[in-house]
């Protein structure tokens, strides 16, 4: 038996030998899938996502599920500009579009990380939603600890609505008063950049605005997820 802080020993180990030890208040807990705890298919993807790519995410406390690399950059950043430090509270911000959300909450659970899901507001983020309130039996008070859902299509359309219209303006090359809809708009600032570059330009320009330009929805995640990571949760 060996124990281990590396990620790189981490990676090098079948995730279904790995025992997990948890510091709380009064004890410390020990984790593990055990021999039976995921089907051979979701065994691979969770190999593959988090033990190959992502194995020092198995020393976090609580995952931070996004769709993709657009939302890994504006919410890393955003978070830090609120003074959250993620990676000192244990807090790891993981895409899921590739593997799959069930198989990395299931995991989750097994290896007593507290995880929320942040979802998109277009059809497939509704189906996202719709997995996590399956996985909690519908229980409205898990949701609030565990899902936020944006109230727009996507990332891009959620921060345009919140004032920073500006920036995917000035991304398209786009004089602020153009008669042209909001998606277009976007549509372009991303042809002119690409996904990730714009969210980073957007993410820095909130940092040049303050902490109030931060969206109150994304705050109120912030503030649920490091209340999992620090072991206030049940």
């Amino acid at each position: 038996m060996t124990t281990t802080n590396s990620g790189e020993l981490l990676s090098l180990t079948p995730v279904e030998h790995v025992c997990r030890l948890v510091r709380e208040s009064s004890r410390v807990s020990a984790w593990r899938l055990g021999p039976g705890g995921m089907n051979a298919e979701d065994s691979r993807r969770i190999a593959f996502h988090i033990r190959f790519n992502r194995a020092s995410s198995l020393f976090a406390r609580c995952w931070l599920l996004v769709e993709g690399e657009t939302e890994t950059w504006v919410i890393n950043e955003l978070a830090r500009q609120c003074g959250h430090h993620f990676d000192a509270e244990g807090v790891k911000v993981i895409e899921f579009a590739q593997s799959g959300l069930k198989p990395l909450i299931k995991f989750a659970r097994r290896m007593g990380i507290q995880w929320h899901v942040l979802v998109d507001g277009d059809e497939a983020g509704k189906k996202y939603a719709a997995t996590v309130r399956s996985l909690l039996n519908d229980d409205r008070d898990l949701e609030r600890d565990h899902l936020t859902t944006l109230p727009a299509l996507d990332m891009e359309h959620f921060m345009y609505r919140q004032g920073f219209n500006d920036v995917y303006h000035r991304v398209a090359q786009l004089p602020p008063n153009v008669p042209m809809n909001m998606r277009r708009v976007i549509t372009k600032a991303i042809h002119r950049s690409s996904k990730p570059d714009l969210a980073i330009e957007v993410a820095m320009e909130a940092g040049r605005r303050g902490v109030e330009s931060v969206p109150a929805l994304l705050k109120k995640m912030f503030s649920r997820v490091l209340w999992l990571a620090r072991g206030r949760a049940d």
